[in-house]
This record gives C-alpha cells, structure tokens and sequence, in this order.
C-alpha cells in the first residue's frame, strides 16, 4: 500500500487538503497569497510613510483604539500607541515589525507559504529605521506639546479678556447709579 499523506489546513485559504503540503505551490493558494500580501502591503506601505515625520495626536477613542490583523503572526496588534491622552499614530504597528517575535513569525510564514522571498524584507523593519522613528516621535511630541502650551495660553487670555470685560460692565453700571436694592426689605418677609 503507498504512504498516506497528512491533512493539511491552509489558513489562507481557509481549506483542508488532504493532499499534504503540496497545496501551497499550486496557483489558487499562490494567488490568494499574492491577494493578502497586497493587502498588507498597502498597510504597511502607510505605516511607512510616518517614520521620517511621526505624528503624535490628541487621543481619540474612535481613530486610536484600532487594531490590524498581522498574517505573520496571526494576531491581532494595536495600531497606534496611546498613553490615553494622546496618540503616536502607527507606533504599535512600527513597533510590532521591529519586534524579533515579529520578524521570526515572517520567516516561518514566508516558509510554510511558498512566499515571494523578494517581498519579505519589506515586512519588517530594522532596528536603525525604529531608532529614527523614535526621534521622530520625540521631535514631533515637543511639537505637540509646544502647541497645545500655546493653545492653553491663548485660552487662558480669552478668559482674561472675558472675565476683564465683565468687570468693566458691572463697574458701568454701578457708576450709571442703578437704583440700590434694599437689602433689609428683602430679608423680611411681607404679611398680607
């Protein structure tokens, strides 16, 4: 009798084959392949593009709290790094593809699915380009915080300019001699 070969889940394809591994060679897997590595290309592609000049925003649950689905690892990763009050857009996904688990999680994935070796590279990223990430979150955080400083003073002085106006108001209307209350009339209470 021949040699009877394993079942084989493909999690791409989300099929069983009980052809054994063959399945990852042949043109369905390689196209569903090519589909999702376009996918998060462009993902990482955006991700990309704030490494030079990092964002760093005030925190908002709708826009930060988003997390991306990794294939290499087959997890689910923040997004963007947030303290609660403000967000680093991209930086927990920067920082997942700088992880070592990451780039080891690629390498089996590029093996067990016949990946393009070419591509791979690109999803990760090296030790140096997170540094310089992280530079940039500093210059852009003191960006942030020197705005939001600006934006404090400048509330701060319309407050004064409101607060100055209505003690202007009420001292007008004390030296036009509004006619005085009397206060003791008021207290007692009136019998009919």
């Amino acid at each position: 009798m021949g040699k009877q070969k394993a079942a084989f889940h493909c999690e791409l394809c989300r099929r069983t084959f009980f052809s054994g591994r063959g399945h990852v060679y042949g043109l369905k897997h390689q196209e569903t392949l090519r589909n999702i590595l376009d996918n998060f290309l462009e993902k990482v592609r955006d991700a990309r593009k704030v490494l030079k000049e990092a964002r760093v925003e005030r925190y908002d649950f709708t826009e930060h709290d988003q997390n991306f689905w990794c294939y290499c690892c087959k997890t689910e990763v923040k997004k963007h790094v947030t303290n609660g009050n403000i967000a680093v857009v991209y930086g927990g996904f920067l920082e997942h593809f700088e992880s070592s688990e990451h780039k080891k999680k690629t390498s089996a994935f590029w093996w067990e699915n016949k990946a393009n070796i070419k591509l791979k590279d690109q999803f990760s990223l090296s030790p140096e380009d997170y540094e310089k990430f992280k530079a940039a979150v500093t210059k852009a955080l003191e960006s942030y915080e020197e705005k939001e400083d600006e934006y404090i003073k400048e509330g701060a002085e319309r407050i004064r300019e409101v607060e100055q106006q209505r003690r202007e108001l009420v001292q007008a209307a004390l030296e036009v001699g509004l006619p005085r209350m009397n206060l003791k009339s008021r207290a007692e209470p009136r019998h009919r």
